[in-house]
């Protein structure tokens, strides 16, 4: 993750998905700063699509659907767009972006580390649609999962067996460790 230099200030939310269709670079838009995407690993790659395709086969027949990196999720009252690596949403009629996610994971990596850790979490609690936050280790099993109470508070569990599985109730689903790792 490389922070552009320039401060960028965009009239609206329209002008900055106006800016980031022409551009040939994909770019994050955090506190009027532009963030420069970077390539994925393999393993950031194989982990991101193992866990899409689980999802989108564990919710075919539900309402939600499932996104991978290309589509952001949007923080209308401070103007954030983010690309997580993969989100679950409510249906909107947005093209490029969702203000519902239900859950979103980030796989992480050294230099985006701290920010999907710290500066993303936050930004992402601001969503009163988002009911899971997972952070996924890619060179080891390690999963992080915040989820929220019904008091709107987060908890955090923490899954490093590749026996483990990760029950998320409120989709009515269950995702084993090793399918996400291919393991």
């Amino acid at each position: 993750m490389k922070l552009i230099k320039e401060h960028r200030k965009f009239e609206s939310a329209e002008a900055y998905l106006a800016f980031e269709e022409k551009s040939e670079l994909r770019h994050e838009y955090y506190l009027e700063n532009l963030i420069e995407m970077a390539g994925a690993s393999f393993l950031h790659n194989l982990i991101s699509g193992n866990l899409f395709f689980i999802l989108k086969m564990l919710l075919k027949d539900n309402n939600e659907r499932v996104f991978i990196e290309s589509f952001k999720a949007f923080i209308k009252e401070d103007s954030i767009f983010f690309y997580p690596d993969v989100m679950v949403a409510l249906p909107e009629g947005h093209e490029y972006y969702s203000t519902q996610p239900v859950l979103i994971a980030e796989v992480l990596s050294e230099s985006t580390r701290k920010f999907d850790m710290v500066d993303k979490f936050i930004q992402y609690q601001k969503l009163s649609t988002l009911q899971y936050y997972l952070l996924i280790e890619p060179e080891k099993h390690f999963v992080i999962i915040y989820k929220k109470t019904e008091e709107n508070e987060w908890e955090a569990s923490s899954f490093a067996s590749i026996a483990d599985i990760i029950e998320l109730p409120k989709l009515n689903i269950s995702i084993a460790l090793k399918d996400i790792y291919q393991a």
